[in-house]
């Protein structure tokens, strides 16, 4: 009987011990999820933060060289459009010379057809 009780005594405190062990796991694994929950997020709101600089400096650049790209871009239709202009102010002035001229170059094509015996000879439209 004596080892019976021995027996029970060592059967119960190896359950205690052995629920304890259980016991002590159970909030380990508890605790390690909430450090690896706080940890993660942590890193993520680090990242987050380093994401959205990142973000805001990329866009910077990015607006600059776009406003220095649109400056040259103008720049270039500034040059272009003054080069029409030339081309338009050039293109008037010949039209209006041409317009000026145009009757002393009639009276000559009548005079050279009067003297070549053409009088009502038919004009091609050239003129």
């Amino acid at each position: 009987m004596v080892a019976g009780v021995a027996i029970g005594l060592a059967v119960t405190a190896w359950v205690v011990n052995a629920r304890a062990l259980l016991h002590d796991r159970v909030v380990v694994d508890r605790w390690t999820g909430e450090v690896t929950a706080s940890l993660r997020s942590v890193v993520e709101q680090l990242v987050a933060t380093r994401v959205v600089a990142v973000e805001t400096l990329l866009s910077t650049a990015i607006s600059e060289r776009d406003d220095a790209e649109n400056a040259r871009v103008a720049d270039q239709v500034s040059i272009i459009d003054g080069e029409l202009r030339e081309h338009a102010v050039a293109a008037a002035r010949a039209a209006a010379l041409r317009d000026r001229e145009m009757p002393a170059v009639r009276a000559a094509l009548e005079a050279v057809r009067a003297e070549l015996g053409e009088p009502g000879a038919p004009t091609t439209g050239l003129f």
